[in-house]
């Protein structure tokens, strides 16, 4: 998880608004409305908290995951009336407690087996009470056919990223990109690079790991259908799922 420790300052600053401004319209619309006020919340991939803030702020009670321990400190000091732990999705265990569970920005597509996928599955159902809900987003291949594996550069006085994209293999399902980030700080440059490594699935294996892990009443909604413009939306897809 080094990788995302490096990545999480970028990220909280850069890319955790963006993103869910346009994404929480949308969970609002297709699972908020379905849970009860005040609900226990998971919120699995939690990254450095952004999601489970607004989710906070509405009067719920959360719970977040994420495999970076750096991720998880930027959560804890962005939402301090939030539990946050390190654990990664395809192992973390929980209470039948939940009374719904989420996990956002395409999270899912970086587990890279099916199987650790299933599993993951698997720790969010047994999480959640019966006939509690699970949405989450997950991008179809659409979205590696795309701008997916374009290349980015932010350049500031103190920091700059650049990512270059891999592309998409066909034979591996696989999608990957480098990330390059330097840092100033305490008057020095501070450099990291990593690859970022994504899986993408296909609608059909998601239903059934769904079905595998104990869901059921599973939809399926275009990001774009419900008004996720640009390349935010471009190959996503909302599922959510009720524990059986």
């Amino acid at each position: 998880m080094a990788a995302y420790d490096d990545f999480a300052w970028f990220y909280d600053r850069y890319w955790n608004e963006d993103f869910h401004s346009a994404a929480f319209p949308i969970l609002e619309r297709v699972w908020l409305s379905r849970l009860p006020e005040r609900s226990r919340i998971l919120d699995v991939c939690c990254g450095t908290g952004y999601l489970a803030g607004m989710l906070v702020e509405r009067g719920h009670e959360v719970t977040g995951v994420d495999a970076s321990p750096e991720m998880i400190a930027c959560a804890r000091r962005n939402v301090p009336r939030a539990d946050f732990q390190v654990a990664e999705a395809s192992r973390f265990r929980m209470a039948a407690e939940f009374d719904g569970a989420v996990s956002t920005f395409d999270s899912l597509n970086h587990i890279l087996e099916l199987p650790d996928l299933t599993s993951a599955l698997r720790n969010v159902a047994a999480a959640l009470k019966p006939g509690g809900t699970f949405a989450f987003d997950i991008l179809l291949e659409e979205a590696y056919q795309t701008h997916w594996g374009e290349s980015f550069a932010l350049v500031r006085d103190d920091h700059v990223l650049t990512i270059t994209g891999s592309g998409f293999d066909f034979r591996t399902r696989r999608a990957q990109c480098t990330v390059t980030m330097f840092r100033l700080m305490e008057g020095a440059w501070r450099r990291s690079d990593t690859t970022v490594v994504e899986r993408c699935y296909t609608g059909a294996e998601i239903g059934t790991a769904l079905e595998d892990a104990g869901f059921g009443e599973i939809t399926a909604y275009d990001a774009g259908d419900l008004g996720m413009a640009g390349l935010l939306g471009e190959g996503r897809t909302f599922f959510v799922a009720t524990r059986v």
